[in-house]
């Protein structure tokens, strides 16, 4: 059964190793994301924190990230949104499956490396 398990974990199957966030983690990450936004106002701003406000999953919270962090440069600049993101990104480590985790990026020399 242990192996089972194991085999299962691996494979990233719902309920098997991925640890589920609770209902007040996810209540947590949902409440840092608006209120990141609601310092702003504007029709966008209002669509993203009402789709922030129905996400009903951690995955779902985690494709809207990239939206949230997109109104806010729109409004404060590139750097000031990653410094408010900073905190929210952090919360989701250990929340996802493993193919749903922050990627390394690998930085394109332009050079010929053969």
């Amino acid at each position: 059964m242990a192996l089972f398990r194991r085999i299962l974990r691996l494979l990233n199957v719902p309920g098997f190793g991925s640890r589920q966030p609770s209902e007040s983690q996810l209540g947590r990450i949902r409440t840092a994301m608006l209120s990141v936004l609601q310092a702003h106002g504007g029709h966008s701003i209002q669509r993203i924190s009402q789709r922030v406000r129905f996400a009903t999953d951690v995955e779902a919270l985690w494709y809207l990230r990239q939206d949230v962090m997109s109104a806010l440069s729109a409004i404060d600049g590139e750097s000031a949104a990653r410094r408010q993101m900073k905190s929210i990104n952090s919360m989701f480590n250990g929340r996802l499956p493993g193919s749903m985790g922050p990627r390394a990026h690998q930085r394109f020399t332009g050079g010929n490396n053969s």
